[in-house]
């Protein structure tokens, strides 16, 4: 017989019994107050099995006046293969040994039973509901209690901190901390409230893996990954899984990540070694005047314009970088930067790779003229520039902003390409020294970016 249908049965049996102690109590309070010394004795009147109803039912529904005599049958325990308990110890109170001695063998069928071993789990489950017949809900209660008293006195972080300011002995301690309470717990977590609905702690734990490496997807989002590591301290644990956050590391670097190293840990080494931020663009805003031509009415009058204009930058993990120069303001760019695939022709698109603490960044531009001659399939024919495609070359610097690490992007050096028609180049470089002119990028979260995630972390 299979084992599992065996343990479902047991455990429908048992539901039955417990359902039917209430309809039976009060048949059998009657005939146990008319003779207590034949307490032992079913009455003809009562149906079948009524008998192992009141021995099934929990203690806060019997009458304490009723109980005054030992009741045992000899054929109650013998359905199910255990030898005959004195059924007093949980008709009436409880003794602390009893419940002690069932809370063990219960905890024991659980790890028998998650172990495989079901033949042996139903054993020791009859075992501990002949003791206390509902000591399911008793060991959910006390485990319902630890959890809460270990969880009360921790102070609740501010959501609006980063996940850089966490100390590095603090979080080792929690993670030592919560590892013993989910070992003595036995869940990954507990709900706070009792619901009917199933609960997010009956999924096995590979499954909340699964969940996370969605939550982290394939852009990296790791500070949504931070923010559900907050829920409780199950999925703190979940979230600390170094196998997520070397998975992150290996996206990133590749196969020159190396080990962790001096940084301890691969949580901290996404945290603390330099690369771009993903989940939102690095933004520069530009200014500087520049003069008019005079009126040919007024030739004492010379005009000034105030120029400005803004350069965005969006990386992606996978080497994939996007720059748009343009005087549009953030809030109408930022959506425009959201995939890869950007229709705006004014968007370069490249790759970058990391060096150390700096990035190394190759956009090309090709001309229209050029992309409509390979559209009709046809050679060049002539037109209005000779430029046939534009290489930009740019090297930036990561550096923090105060406790905001990888904030800024400081110029190194940019330099133009332009190929000819002919396959001649001509390469200018331009001096990045004057601030007003190319100023640092700093990032800028943009939430949009987060919203969904289209692949998990692989």
């Amino acid at each position: 017989m299979d084992p599992e249908a065996v343990l479902a049965t047991f455990r429908k049996e048992w539901q039955r019994e417990l359902e039917g102690a209430q309809v039976q109590r009060g048949l059998c309070n009657e005939s146990m107050q008319q003779s207590p010394s034949k307490a032992t004795e079913v009455s003809p009147n009562l149906p079948k099995g009524s008998l192992k109803a009141l021995q099934s039912s929990p203690k806060k529904d019997v009458d304490s006046d009723s109980v005054g005599a030992n009741i045992s049958e000899a054929g109650e325990n013998k359905d199910y293969g255990e030898p005959d308990v004195d059924s007093s110890a949980h008709m009436e109170e409880v003794t602390p040994d009893v419940e002690t001695k069932a809370a063990e063998l219960f905890k024991k069928a659980v790890e028998l039973e998650q172990s495989g071993r079901l033949y042996e789990a139903i054993q020791f489950y009859r075992r501990a509901m002949t003791l206390v017949p509902d000591i399911e809900f008793r060991v959910h209660h006390q485990n319902v209690l630890e959890w809460n008293e270990n969880y009360t006195g921790q102070g609740e972080r501010d959501d609006s901190a980063s996940e850089d300011e966490l100390d590095h002995e603090e979080i080792q301690d929690l993670v030592l901390r919560f590892q013993a309470l989910a070992s003595s717990s036995q869940a990954v977590c507990i709900p706070q409230f009792d619901q009917e609905a199933p609960h997010i702690s009956c999924l096995p734990p590979e499954m909340l893996e699964c969940i996370m490496h969605w939550v982290v997807g394939s852009d990296l989002d790791m500070r949504s990954l931070e923010q559900v590591s907050r829920v409780c301290q199950g999925f703190y644990l979940v979230a600390r899984n170094p196998e997520l956050w070397h998975k992150a590391c290996l996206r990133i670097w590749g196969l020159s990540c190396g080990v962790p190293g001096a940084y301890g840990s691969w949580r901290n080494m996404f945290i603390q070694r330099p690369h771009p931020r993903y989940n939102g663009c690095y933004i520069s805003r530009t200014t500087y005047f520049r003069s008019g031509e005079s009126s040919f009415q007024d030739e004492n009058y010379q005009p000034w314009h105030l120029v400005q204009y803004y350069r965005y930058l969006r990386f992606f993990p996978d080497g994939i970088v996007t720059m748009l120069t343009t005087a549009d303001e953030p809030q109408v760019v930022v959506s425009q930067l959201r995939t890869r695939d950007v229709r705006n022709p004014q968007v370069l698109q490249g790759h970058y790779h990391i060096l150390g603490s700096g990035l190394s960044l190759v956009l090309k531009r090709r001309s229209r003229e050029r992309q409509i001659n390979r559209r009709k399939g046809r050679r060049y024919r002539g037109g209005t520039t000779d430029v046939a495609e534009t290489v930009f070359q740019i090297e930036y610097e990561i550096r923090p902003v105060k406790d905001r690490l990888h904030w800024q992007l400081v110029w190194r050096t940019y330099s133009i390409i332009s190929v000819y028609y002919d396959d001649k180049q001509n390469i200018s470089q331009i001096d990045v020294n004057d601030t007003s002119k190319f100023p640092p990028l700093i990032f800028s979260r943009v939430k949009s970016y987060t919203l969904t995630s289209d692949n998990p972390l692989t």
